[in-house]
Formats: structure tokens, sequence, C-alpha cells
């Protein structure tokens, strides 16, 4: 422990500073590390493609007149397709490289200033030649093109470093340290305050153009480790206390040549001779081996370098110094995927320690081999050569190293200069200048053909362009010497037409042959083969791509959306079950499709609704969710549907969200406003107005205001919308229309749709039939659907006979319901009650007949005077969503005929705003403010709103029209008389008229008496 904490008998001022760099020397190597392991996919990083699938989700859906009506809304499935974003420059990571470098120089300047002469001078010589590799002139820091940049910096850290060197011997180390970071800072706040350029791109311009003194530095440190590996195996072999506990000659030899055989064996691979995939000792893996290795060999080495500077502290913080130096710019390299940069050091890795690590073997051997045989300690006397001197050993080794050089045609120069353009390509393009940027890439191109950075960024660079087939060809030639996955992702995808469908299927198998477990590659194949109904495939693509992927969920998404899209139910809820706790948006939004699809609940326990929709799937997951929790009385999504709408970018989903918007209002009581909303998209979107208009028709069916629903349904049809000409029939049957129905379902034949024709005929065959006619020949469904349409023109007895010619249980209850609504119609309290007890005992406890027949008991209560048992039993009775609405209605009659007149009124209030569409509720609430609030015009603004909701209401009508009287509107009065010609019939017309005119010659005597 003692000898690896050498720096703990330190004076402070060495041993701080000095810790302080060997932390910034692991975090270097952290960062090089990190960079190693991620640099790719950050420079080159995974894109996806998003294809919006629309699917018909059932928003809701309602039963009349034993027919099934559903309420679509256009669901969105995600299908993501793997792509390859635009070559991304690491600014952070140029940033971090300088940041670190600046340190080292400080501690660089420091160091040498502590040498000897010669030795001095030499170091301030490598900085001149690292500053001058910055190309400061450029940058233009004093206004012109010149060298005073450099001569300053220069001038600045050699006169203080020379200072300590000459004349400031006596400062210490720290505090050296501490100045010379002074001068650093100095100089680094003049480029960027005076430089004039934005600090992004000087920071890369420092970084890029330096990378060659980097690369230097890098090279000499290699060089500097290259046998310590060696060295180490000689002091694990020989470092036992006693002999027995040391090794021999033979086992020191055959560890080293298994290191050194795996050195060869990597040299032979890279030129091309060994194509077997053996295990390797990775080259990046052995330099950080020697690196730790060199700690203890810089220490040892101390006699032959003492005559210029000592270990403590210069030599133990140069060797770091240069270890920070080459982690840095190995790092950099992986951080932008400068290939060629990649590969060359990994070459300079294998040539140095092949050949150095050879040299030394035979150094060891040559002067040490007795001593090894007799297991004695040669470690401590391994730089003690009696018969091979050190300066034999080097210069053989860099013989050595020079020839392998060579032998490789001189690769690792060519691939030097290589990535040295890169470096300049990336600058300039970060720039904006991207025709400098072309012209390095090629040049890079140029020294190390077909590389993948410069081709992929040229593609890069073309693809900005529009220019396919050069970015094509680019991605080619790239995939001729380093493939991977990506190139082949991304080449496949610029086949993106029908006509290239063989091209992409080609490419895309090359890939999956060359990189067998690409998940990505995978996915695309299957996301290909959905174009072609080929679901074999298809599914054993998708298996293949979950078996390999990283991220399962992604590929859980697209299975989904597949399987939802085919409705392969089954397997659908395999992968439904599969992604509960998925968290993935895209998953989650396609199982909350899924889940509407299957009427299943939604499950999330935290709704989804972000504060701004930045990605497609932010939309979709909200929406699919939202339209997953209609009809819960939860309005609380309106606050982000209206921050969405007035976000200028997202206008692409605007229409969506405005339709979304109207659905939460209908389906949580606030109908007016919805219907506003529905009204003003079928006029201003064409494309959809017929569906908005059907979509209307519809509300209107589930709330009952069946003559508002044929109208919409007609103009539905009249814009082309063929599932509104059945609709249109069965709204005017239910509006008791019988003969405009059967002529409304007559035109459905010209839909050329044969369910909904056979439906329609079926109906209107049963329209046409009479009482004895229809108990004769009709089916129970008959008997029911006759007797729902003629109900107000039914006879009682011919209402029991019907209801008790039914025998089909489900059939019978729905008839039972629709007596006791007959009863209540004419006012037969009684017998009315005497219906609800027979129906009830015949009713589920549950459903929506049994909370039909419960809102007819609430009304008998309400009617019989039966007010306390209306309070009382009104909680204890089932009711759906919608019904309960009606609580706030018989709570405010309650109040009101008990005297209590403001809660009344806010009752009414709080009913209004829920129950517009409701003629009774309407009514009363009009009766009700006109009474106790006569002066106001709340009674008439009520009645103008129930008419304008509800255009076909005939007794808001009659009341709109004598209260137009009252409030002296005579020519609006009027305009409500014409409209109600239309909606009464003659004799009915007849007697309002009346009524009317009497009302006037009232209100007119009242005005003379007045006047008199």
């Amino acid at each position: 422990m003692q000898k690896i904490k050498f720096w703990s008998n330190w004076d402070a001022n060495s041993r701080y500073p000095y810790l302080f760099l060997l932390l910034l020397a692991v975090l270097s190597l952290l960062l090089g590390v990190y960079h190693y392991l991620t640099g790719d996919n950050l420079t080159f990083a995974w894109d996806k493609i998003t294809d919006l699938q629309v699917v018909p989700l059932p928003v809701h859906e309602s039963n009349h007149l034993l027919q099934n009506f559903t309420l679509s809304a256009d669901g969105y499935l995600l299908l993501e397709q793997y792509d390859v974003a635009q070559p991304f420059v690491n600014t952070l990571a140029a940033a971090l490289l300088l940041g670190i470098v600046a340190v080292s120089i400080a501690f660089y300047t420091a160091a040498i200033s502590t040498m000897k002469q010669l030795g001095y001078f030499g170091g301030i010589l490598l900085l001149m030649l690292f500053l001058a590799t910055c190309n400061f002139d450029l940058l233009e820091v004093f206004g012109n093109g010149g060298q005073g940049m450099l001569l300053f910096s220069i001038i600045l850290l050699a006169s203080v470093s020379y200072g300590f060197q000459a004349f400031w011997q006596q400062v210490r180390f720290g505090w050296r340290v501490l100045a010379m970071a002074g001068v650093v800072l100095l100089l680094v706040l003049l480029i960027y305050g005076e430089a004039q350029f934005p600090a992004r791109l000087i920071t890369l311009h420092l970084v890029n153009y330096s990378s060659i003194g980097l690369l230097v530095a890098t090279v000499l440190f290699i060089i500097w480790v290259s046998y310590e590996n060696i060295n180490v195996l000689l002091w694990i072999n020989t470092q036992g206390k006693t002999p027995a506990r040391r090794f021999s000659l033979w086992q020191f030899m055959l560890i080293s040549g298994l290191y050194l055989l795996n050195l060869v064996l990597l040299y032979l691979r890279q030129l091309g001779y060994i194509q077997a995939d053996l295990f390797y000792l990775n080259g990046y893996i052995i330099l950080l081996l020697s690196a730790i290795a060199g700690f203890w060999g810089m220490r040892q080495r101390e006699a032959y370098y003492k005559s210029l500077f000592l270990f403590r502290p210069t030599g133990a913080v140069l060797y770091l110094v240069f270890a920070i130096l080459s982690f840095l710019s190995i790092g950099y390299a992986f951080a932008t995927a400068n290939d060629p940069l990649v590969i060359m050091y990994r070459d300079i890795i294998e040539y140095t320690h092949l050949a150095f690590g050879l040299g030394f073997l035979l150094y060891v051997l040559i002067n040490f081999s007795k001593l090894l045989e007799e297991r004695l300690q040669v470690y401590k006397v391994v730089y003690q050569p009696q018969r091979f001197s050190l300066f034999t050993f080097f210069l053989m080794s860099f013989i050595v190293c020079a020839i392998l050089v060579v032998r490789a045609q001189y690769r690792v120069y060519f691939f030097a200069k290589a990535g040295y353009y890169n470096y300049l390509g990336d600058l300039y393009r970060t720039s904006g200048n991207d025709i400098l940027a072309e012209r390095f890439y090629e040049e890079s191109d140029v020294y190390d053909a077909n590389n993948v950075k410069a081709n992929y960024s040229l593609a890069g660079l073309y693809r900005q362009q529009q220019e396919r087939n050069n970015e094509i060809l680019r991605i080619q030639e790239a995939l001729e010497k380093r493939p991977n996955p990506k190139l082949y992702v991304r080449l496949a995808n610029l086949y993106d037409q029908k006509q290239y469908f063989f091209e992409k299927l080609y490419v895309l198998r090359e890939g999956v042959e060359k990189f067998p477990k690409s998940s990505e590659l995978y996915n695309n194949l299957a996301l290909l083969y959905m174009q072609t109904n080929v679901l074999d495939s298809t599914e054993y693509y998708f298996d293949m791509a979950q078996k390999y992927s990283a991220d399962p969920d992604y590929i859980r998404s697209n299975r989904l959306a597949f399987y939802t899209r085919q409705a392969m139910l089954e397997p659908a809820k395999v992968v439904l079950e599969e992604s509960r706790k998925g968290h993935y948006k895209p998953l989650r939004s396609n199982m909350a499709a899924l889940r509407q699809l299957l009427g299943m609940d939604l499950q999330e326990k935290e709704v989804f609704q972000p504060d701004s929709l930045k990605e497609v799937e932010d939309m979709t997951l909200f929406y699919n969710q939202t339209i997953s929790t209609l009809d819960k009385g939860d309005t609380t999504r309106l606050k982000g549907i209206n921050s969405y709408l007035q976000a200028p970018g997202n206008q692409m989903f605007y229409e969506d969200l405005l339709y979304l918007k109207g659905l939460v209002q209908h389906y949580n009581g606030r109908p007016r406003e919805a219907r506003s909303i529905l009204e003003n998209l079928a006029l201003q979107y064409g494309e959809r107005s017929a569906y908005y208009s059907n979509a209307l028709g519809l509300w209107m069916l589930e709330e009952q205001n069946y003559r508002a629903a044929a109208a919409y349904f007609k103009e539905a049809k009249d814009k082309g919308f063929t599932p509104a000409y059945l609709s249109q029939g069965y709204a005017l049957a239910l509006a008791h229309q019988p003969e405009a129905a059967v002529a409304a379902l007559e035109e459905v034949a010209y839909t050329d749709d044969p369910e909904a024709v056979n439906t329609a005929h079926a109906l209107a065959a049963v329209l046409r039939m009479d009482v004895p006619t229809v108990l004769a020949q009709g089916s129970d469904k008959d008997k029911v659907q006759y007797l729902l349409t003629y109900l107000p023109q039914l006879r009682l007895t011919q209402v029991d006979t019907l209801v008790q010619a039914i025998g089909e249980k489900e059939m019978k209850r729905r008839a039972l319901v629709a007596r006791v609504e007959y009863l209540m119609d004419q006012q037969l309290w009684r017998q009315a009650y005497m219906a609800i007890k027979e129906t009830g005992a015949q009713l589920q406890p549950e459903g929506e007949l049994r909370s039909a027949l419960n809102v007819q008991q609430l009304k008998l209560w309400l009617n019989t005077g039966e007010y306390d048992v209306l309070l009382n039993r009104m909680n204890n009775l089932y009711l759906t969503d919608r019904d309960k609405r009606l609580n706030l209605y018989f709570k405010a009659r309650v109040a009101e005929v008990k005297g209590r007149n403001r809660e009344a009124a806010e009752r009414y209030q709080q009913a209004l705003k829920m129950l517009l569409y409701r003629e009774d509720v309407v009514l009363a609430a009009a009766k009700f403010f006109k009474k106790y609030q006569p002066k106001q015009e709340q009674s008439y603004d009520i009645l103008l709103s129930g008419i304008t909701y509800n255009p076909y209401a005939a007794e808001l009508y009659k009341a709109y029209a004598l209260e137009s009287l009252n409030q002296g509107l005579s020519s609006y009065a009027e305009q409500a008389l014409t409209t109600l010609q239309n909606l009464l019939p003659a004799t009915e017309y007849s007697t309002f008229i009346k009524k009317y005119e009497k009302q006037r010659e009232d209100l007119a005597a009242r005005a003379d008496n007045w006047q008199l």
C-alpha cells in the first residue's frame, strides 16, 4: 500500500496538486470509456420515422329502436421505423476536452519549471509546437490574421514558467500551478473575449485544429508505456518474498509469449491474414493496463532521467499530463465517431506494444535470464543492464515498429490525416460553411477511402440539400469498408417509395446477414413485410427484433399496432398483458387505443397530460387516453386541451384537439359548448363536414331529441355520408313520424350497403303494418319497434295488447318500460305506479332499462307530490351517469315547491348547463324565473337557449312565443309562430294560435289601461 500511495510522504504543496491531477486523469479515463461505449450512438444517433395509422375508435354506443348506434372517432396507432439522425457534432465533449487540456497545460508548465535548464527548454519546445497547432491566427483575436496570439501566448507562458525555473526557484509547486493556471485563464478570457466567433465555434476550432498536437502527445505516451505490460509480468513472476513463491524463467516466457502472441494475431488480423473471429484482447484494454503499469515504471526509471528532472513531483506530474492528453484524445475520437483515428490509435497501440514488448522481452532475457533461472527478484534491477543496454533496446524496438508501419503501407499516417480532416469538416459544418466542410470530408475520404465518418457526414450534407442519389452513393461507399447496422438502415430508408420495395428488401436482408443480432434491422424488415400482408414473415421478424432488442417496449409497440390493424385480437391481448408495466409513450398510446377497441377500461394510474405536445406520441397518447375516459365526469383535461389549442406548434393537430374538446364537453355535461364546437367544425372542414354532422345526429339520438337527430343525419346524408341514410330513418321513427321514416328508409338502397339495406327494408315493412297485422305476423322485435314508433298514437288497450304479445324476455322488458313511459305521458299516475312495480320486478338491478324506469319513478313521485320520498330515495336508485344529472332538476323542483327559492335558482342554473337538451328542464326553469324574477329577462334567455339548442322542440317554441310577447318582442314571436306551424299538426297549431291571440289581446288591453 505504501508503494501504491507513494505521494503520502510528499509535502502538502506537491501532494494536493498531484492528487487533483490524478483525479483529473481518472475523470479523463472515465470520459474516454464513456465515449468508447456511447460515441457512435451520439454522433450517428438512432432516430425514428413515425407512421400515424388511423383506426376508428368507438367513443359511445347507444341502442335505439333495437338498433345499435356507435359514434366512432379517429384513434391513432403509432408504427415506428428505425432511422439514423443527421451526424451530430459533440460540442460538449469538445468543451470538456478543452477545459481539461487547459488545466493540464497549467500543470505541465509548472512541472517543467522545476526541471534543469536543458530539460526545461525541451519542455518549452514541445509546448510551443502544441500551441502552434491551435491555429490562433484564424480566430482573429487581435483583429488580423497574423500570429500575434500565438506569439503572445508562447511569450506569456514561457516567461512566467522561466521565471520560476531561473529566478523564483524557492516558490513551491502548488503555487506555481496556481500561477500558471492564472496565466492560462487570462489567455482563455482573451481568446473568447476578443475572437470574432461564437464560443461554440471557438471551442471546436481550438480542439479540432489542436488534434494534431494531441495526437503527437498520445503517440509519445503510447510509446512511453508500450513495454510496461512485460515489465509488470516480470514483477508478477519475481516479486515473491522467497524463491519458492517466485516463478521460473519458462513461466515468465510462457505468459509473456501468450501476451505477445495476442498482439501478433491482432496485427495479422489488421493486415487481413486472419479472418477467424478468435478471442483477442482489445487494443485499448492493453493500453489501459500499460498506462496503469506506467505509474510504477516511471518511478523505477528515475535513475535515467534524474539529470534532467526528479520523479517528485516533476516526473509524476508529466506522466499524468501525458496520460490525460492521451485519454482525452482517444476519447474525443470515439465521441465524434472519427473511425480513421479510432483505427489509427488501435494500430499504433498494436505496433508499439508488439515491437517494444518483444524488444523488452529480449532485453530481459539477454540481461537477466540467469537471474530468472535462479528465481531472484529481477524486477528490482531490471534497469541495470549488463549486456544489452536500454538505448539498444529502444533503438531496436523503434526499428521494428517502423518496419511494422511500413509493412502496413503507412496506413497509420493516412488514417491520422483522414481523421484530422474529419475534425475540420465538423468544425466548418457547425459554422454553416457547407462548401468547406464538404471539401474537408472529401479530403478525408482520399486518405482513408470510404471511411464512415467522412462518407456519412457527406451523406448528411446531401440529405440537407435533398440530393437523394448522392446520399445513396456515399452510404454505399461507407458500407464497402466498415459496414454497420445504421448504414444499412439509413440506406434502406432512402428506398422509401413503393417502386423501390425490392431494393429496400435487399438492403435490409444483406444487413441482417452481416449483423444477425441487429434488432433495428429486424424491426424495419417486419414493418416492410406489413405492406405485403405476409403475416408469417412479419411475425417472424418481430420475434427476432424482440429477441435481440435492448428496448423491448419499442418492438412491443409496433407489434401491438400491427395486431390491432390486422384485427388479430388474441396475440394483441398477449402483447397487451406483457406490456402492462411499459412506460414507452408510443406503446402506452397503442395500448390505450386497443383497450378502447376491446371495450376495456383505461388501467393507467397516472393521467398523461403533458405541458406541451412536443412529440407526435405526446399527442396520440393524450388523445387516445382522453377517448378512453369520456363519460367519466372528468373535465380536467379541458385545461390541457385549451392550452394545446393556443400553442402555435400544434396546428397539425388543431382539428383533432378541437373535436376532442367537443367530445369531452358533450360526455361530461356541457352540451351547449360541445354542439357549438361540432357545428363550427362542420362549417370549417369541408372534407369532414359530413362526419361532424353525423356525430351531431348521434348526440341528438343519445339525448332523445329525435327530430333534431333526423335533421343532422339528413345534413350528413346530403353531404355524402352513407351511414346517415339508415340513421335518419331510425331517427324519424323514434320521432314518431312513421311515414317520413319509411320514405327515408327506402333511400337506404342508394348506399349499396347490403346489411344496411336489409335492416332498412325490415324496419320499413314493420312501419307499414297496422296493429292487427303486427300482432299476427310480426316477431317480438317487430312488435317492440312498432310499439316504440307509434307509441303516442296508440290507445292504452293497443299498448297493453302489444306488450302482452311479446314473449322474449329482453324484448318484453323494453316493451314494459315503453308502457310506463306511455302512462306517464298520459298522466295516468295510478296506472303508472302499478306498471312501475310490475316492470321493476322483471328488470335487472342495473343497466339502461333499469335507469330509465327509475327516472320514471322519480318523475312519478314529483308529479304526485311525494317530495320527501323523492329526496330520500333519489340517491338509492340506480341511474346511469347521464341520468344522474336529472337529480339537479328534481332537487330544483322540490326546492321550488318548498319555497327555497334561492336554492331552487342555483339548482336550475346548474341543471340548465348540463340538461339544456331536455324540454321539461328548460320549461320548468323558465317558468320558475318568470314567476320569481318577472322583471328580469332570464326566463326569455332560458327559452331562447332552449330553442337554439333544440330547434325542433314544439313546447319550447310555444313558451318562447308567449314569452316574446310578454317582453314586447312581437317580431320574434311571429318568427316562432312560423316555426311552430311546421312543427305542430294543424289542429294543435290552431289551438295554440287561439291561446297566443288571447294573450296578445290581454297585453294590449293592459297597455291601454296603463296609458289611461
